[in-house]
């Protein structure tokens, strides 16, 4: 049977780990503000093991989950919610959802691996219903000239080997525009939480260029 591209099941134990350690740091308030803002029928595009579930605000009636490795599936799959939750195997960048079927979306520390960042937010926008909202939380890369812009640059492979395909260098504010959005109230956090390489982050609300 061909191995599963998307599947890395140490990485999978090894970043629910770093997650965990995260919740009890920035990362847990930063999931909270992210999330502050979705509403209704939510799409969690990566879930990834699912820490994402501890946060949803009280206007989150249900929650549509879109998860490509079985290993993560897993482990959010032991996730305990107040809200509905339905796990589905796929990518973002072919999502199993009909048009305009969701009320918000969270991207969270999940631009970073998928295959064509564009393509995803190209499906984002074909499920989110007109007026709804995509909430942010991504790594991205560090300004020109920095210091650890380079090192992104430089580790941005080997990186990626070890750890499921994210690349600590992608410009995701720049991917966000190619796909359309207004971006004007996404910040920039510049905390190095966690793991070094993945700072700064983009942390807020961003719509898709059919949204109201």
């Amino acid at each position: 049977m061909k191995a599963d591209p998307h599947d890395h099941p140490v990485f999978a134990r090894l970043y629910n780990w770093l997650t965990w350690a995260g919740e009890l740091t920035t990362v847990g308030r930063w999931r909270t503000e992210a999330l502050r803002s979705a509403s209704g029928r939510l799409l969690i595009v990566g879930l990834g093991p699912g820490h994402d579930l501890a946060h949803l605000p009280p206007a989150v009636t249900e929650v549509i989950a879109v998860e490509p490795a079985a290993a993560m599936r897993r482990i959010s799959a032991r996730r305990r919610s107040s809200r509905p939750v339905t796990l589905i195997a796929g990518v973002g960048e072919h999502l199993p959802l009909p048009d305009a079927s969701v009320d918000s979306v969270l991207l969270a520390l999940v631009l970073c691996s998928v295959e064509d960042p564009v393509v995803v937010l190209g499906e984002v926008a074909r499920v989110l219903r007109p007026g709804g909202q995509v909430c942010v939380l991504e790594h991205v890369r560090a300004r020109d000239g920095s210091v650890l812009g380079r090192l992104q640059d430089r580790l941005a492979h080997p990186w990626a080997r070890i750890a499921g395909g994210c690349e600590p260098h992608r410009r995701t504010r720049l991917a966000f525009q190619k796909a359309g959005y207004d971006t004007s109230r996404l910040a920039d956090r510049t905390c190095l939480v966690n793991v070094p390489l993945l700072a700064p982050h983009l942390i807020g609300v961003v719509r898709p260029p059919t949204g109201g």
